[in-house]
């Protein structure tokens, strides 16, 4: 037996003097445990882990197993040596029961091959499981391969000229556009003519400058004549495509054109290309009965002619005034197109001169100019003057608006001027466009204020003036029956003086009429949010190049 003997330690106590087979029996016994320290060649290790490295050490020398009580030291271990206390103590479990006879054997000890054998093993099944898995989805990847390679071999050689599907452009293609549907209005393509919507600022893209704003990303561009009312819209294009379009129309227009490359397209890969219309405005002005017109468009791609599209479109009549154009069939949200009013009012009418000089003949004013006299009083004189004179024309109010229903447009009938005096009647909007087109004539600033399925007439007393104007309740000029001027002259001093005194009564009832109105829609009228609510100034409208529709004898 080897006489060595040891050092152990537990929190810090030491216990010397113990031989291995001292060490054996205690743990046996439980008055140690294996998570002592025990100093062995100049250092401190777990007693557990020294125990099961010279047993391995012992089983390796060739000998059997024995029980713990009876193991033999491993050959010539080295004397220890005192060191300082180890400094990291570990929790001490609790003491073990004395376990039965039989159980306090050891298990039997493994080889020293053992464990590296196993794990060395373990590792060899799973490398060899993965290398499997690997060749037969490659195995099956292969095939498929090979099967879609001899399909797509067997399908070029029957069809050797056709593209993969995948890789086909786009197909080029196009559709008419209107912004007012299928139907052409010849008093909005008459009375816009001169009408440059974005001033300065260009939106067609072949006219702009580094200035312009850029359009974004779902914008589609446009080319041409961005003030234009017709056109079309073009897909599958690329960019720096040649494009060339051209309309024709029977009797309305002359073939229209234009040409060009197209730099920008939409996120949609949209543009659209909107040619200079060379409208034959004689032929539209004298449209008094909507009629069907014929419409071919034809395009070419990159010196590619497409086919034409012949369409059908309503050319309605000129006294038809749109003043919506609905983004859908229900008519909910779109674009009004109130100023549209403002195209009836016609100060150069040639009988405007004449209801002025049936007013003179009325003795009410002593002369028509407008603002020159810088007094209201004689300002509302004038005006007065004028609905004397159209009371005396004997015109009456009539109720007829209506016109052919259209799909994408809201839209109202509107008598020119001489119709209204030729055939004494008027409804709303033919009264007060009447008395605009005269008040305009004499430089007395006017407007046509549009309210929920009514339209009156309005004027500035004092020019330029921040207040709101005054009103002028029109579908009362009928309520009075008084003879014609041209008989004036044959009424007793009396029944003249009763007739002038009617009138007057009638037009002051019409301004307080149509002032109470202006007062109660004073706020939907000023802050213009409301397409039903709007204050048009016949001055304003001339500005920015709403042209009156022009007198035509032709019936």
């Amino acid at each position: 037996m080897d006489d060595s003997t040891y050092t152990l330690e537990w929190r810090g106590t030491r216990r010397s003097g113990y031989s291995y087979e001292d060490i054996e029996a205690a743990l046996i016994t439980g008055e140690l445990h294996s998570m002592y320290k025990i100093h062995v060649n100049g250092r401190w290790q777990v007693l557990r882990d020294y125990l099961e490295q010279y047993r391995t050490q012992y089983a390796a020398f060739g000998y059997q197993s024995q029980p713990l009580a009876a193991a033999q030291p491993p050959p010539q271990p080295v004397r220890h040596e005192t060191l300082p206390s180890y400094d990291e103590a570990m929790a001490e479990p609790s003491q073990p029961q004395r376990q039965p006879q039989a159980q306090q054997r050891s298990a039997p000890l493994k080889p020293a091959w053992f464990w590296p054998v196993i794990i060395l093993s373990g590792t060899a099944c799973l490398l060899l499981a993965l290398v499997l898995v690997y060749v037969l989805a490659t195995s099956h990847s292969s095939s498929q391969r090979t099967t879609a390679a001899t399909s797509k071999a067997a399908t070029n050689a029957a069809a050797p000229d056709v593209e993969k599907s995948e890789e086909k452009p786009r197909k080029a293609k196009f559709q008419p556009v209107a912004y007012t549907g299928k139907e052409i209005f010849p008093s909005v393509i008459i009375s816009t003519a001169t009408v440059d919507w974005n001033g300065d600022a260009q939106t067609a893209e072949d006219k702009k400058t580094d200035e312009d704003a850029q359009i974004r990303k779902h914008q589609v561009p446009i080319y041409g004549d961005e003030n234009g009312w017709l056109g079309v819209k073009l897909e599958g294009l690329k960019k720096g495509a040649e494009v060339s379009v051209e309309i024709k129309a029977d009797s309305f227009m002359k073939p229209s054109k234009w040409q060009g490359k197209i730099s920008t397209l939409s996120e949609e890969g949209f543009a659209m290309v909107i040619p200079k219309i060379l409208w034959d405005y004689e032929a539209l002005i004298k449209a008094r009965q909507q009629r069907p017109m014929n419409i071919i468009f034809s395009v070419s791609i990159n010196d590619q002619q497409m086919p034409d599209l012949n369409e059908t479109y309503t050319l309605r009549s000129i006294n038809d005034c749109p003043f919506f154009i609905k983004d859908d069939k229900t008519g909910r949200t779109g674009t009004p197109l109130n100023y549209m009013f403002a195209a009836y009012v016609n100060e150069n009418h040639p009988m405007v001169q004449e209801i002025l000089k049936e007013a003179q003949e009325c003795h009410i004013a002593d002369s028509f100019d407008g603002y020159q006299s810088k007094d209201p009083e004689k300002i509302m004189r004038q005006i007065w003057a004028v609905w004397n004179a159209l009371q005396r024309r004997g015109i009456k109010y009539s109720d007829v608006a209506n016109t052919t229903p259209s799909e994408m447009t809201f839209c109202q009938t509107v008598r020119f001027l001489d119709q209204s005096i030729d055939g004494h009647q008027a409804n709303c909007v033919d009264g007060s466009v009447l008395m605009a087109s005269v008040l305009q004539k004499i430089g007395i600033k006017s407007y046509l204020v549009i309210i929920p399925s009514h339209c009156f007439l309005a004027f500035d007393l004092v020019p330029n003036s921040a207040a709101l104007p005054t009103g002028l309740e029109t579908t009362m000029l009928g309520s009075d029956e008084i003879t014609e001027v041209k008989n004036i002259g044959l009424l007793p001093r009396r029944e003249k003086d009763k007739e002038y005194e009617d009138s007057k009564r009638t037009f002051l009832q019409a301004i307080a009429s149509g002032n109470r109105t202006i007062q109660g829609c004073a706020r939907n009228l000023q802050l213009k949010g409301d397409p039903e609510f709007a204050l048009i100034s016949i001055d304003d409208s001339r500005k920015i190049g709403i042209m009156p529709i022009p007198f035509t004898m032709d019936k």
